[in-house]
């Protein structure tokens, strides 16, 4: 099968990458590198890695040629600060470009798009705990969750009547090997990482934000699974479990046997108080459900970050 992978060589790409090389598929790869790494992909196998935007002319150009019988699109513009700062730069990678690569897709023999969406953002501060899928909100906080929820939608209006089928998945907190420890997000390894290195973590706000972290391998296999599934697919991919930064914190402290308390500091604009998801239909329609706790997910960063 020939599959086509956007931001492959990110933290979920390039974990995503992997299984489907174990598979003998043929891969075409793009990402820019900004967040990206080279070294992700020192693996060995059938795909091609192109370091470019997945919407530039000559990229564009390279997709359709490859004609890909499926496309994970992963790359984006994922940090919510930045989408406040900069809305514009937002919607140029969170919407035009994916645009772009749909009308491509539209126009090849692609089947499936395999979208991740944001979990958290897209449903702005939740009335419902855990959030289903038709507790879409009005208003999202951030201009990224504007833009990931105007995405999901061009995605169905876009595939309309079409031969490409699509399933967009809402992710959770996701965590894992590879996410940068040094970035915005990803506070299981950022706080792993400080532990780590007997510094203190910071913690924006209060610490009772709570957050539905979700181990990335069981990420990559509802994008496997979805992939297979010849029907339009809007589901959330979350673990359900509702864990607050503050706990977070006191667990790792614990694994870690740390007497280092976090630092405090005010909450950043555009971030959510509470968010978890309700997975029940990604269960159902996916045959699907999470295998990794919270502890057997940290134990796995721990390990990786020791290396």
């Amino acid at each position: 099968m020939k599959i086509l992978v956007t931001g492959g060589a990110g933290f979920i790409g390039s974990h995503l990458v992997e299984e489907l090389i174990s598979n003998e598929n043929e891969i075409l790869i793009f990402d820019n590198c900004l967040t990206g790494k080279k070294e992700n992909l020192e693996i060995t196998g059938n795909f091609k890695f192109i370091i470019d935007d997945f919407g530039s002319e000559n990229s564009l150009e390279e997709i359709e040629k490859f004609d890909p019988d499926v496309c994970f699109h992963l790359a984006a513009q994922s940090s919510v600060v930045v989408s406040v700062e900069n809305p514009a730069l937002d919607f140029e990678h969170n919407i035009l470009q994916p645009i772009k690569l749909i009308q491509v897709l539209l126009k090849s023999n692609c089947k499936k798009l395999v979208f991740t969406s944001s979990g958290g953002t897209i449903f702005g501060e939740p009335s419902v705990i855990p959030t289903a899928e038709e507790d879409y909100a009005d208003e999202p906080e951030s201009p990224y969750g504007v833009a990931k929820k105007r995405l999901n939608e061009l995605i169905k209006i876009m595939t309309n009547n079409s031969n490409l089928k699509y399933s967009i998945l809402n992710l959770s907190n996701v965590y894992g090997p590879r996410q940068d420890p040094h970035g915005e997000a990803g506070v299981v390894s950022i706080f792993a990482n400080k532990y780590l290195n007997d510094e203190k973590p910071i913690i924006y706000g209060d610490g009772e934000q709570t957050r539905d972290y979700i181990y990335v391998k069981d990420v990559v296999s509802a994008l496997i699974k979805a992939s297979t599934i010849d029907e339009n697919h809007f589901l959330n991919i979350g673990t359900g479990v509702e864990t607050s930064v503050n706990e977070l914190a006191n667990s790792m402290k614990s694994q870690f046997n740390s007497e280092i308390n976090p630092i405090y500091k005010p909450a950043r604009e555009g971030e959510l108080n509470r968010s978890v998801l309700n997975n029940t239909k990604a269960k159902e329609e996916l045959d699907w459900k999470p295998e990794y706790d919270l502890d057997e997910g940290m134990k796995q960063v721990f390990n990786w970050l020791k290396a």
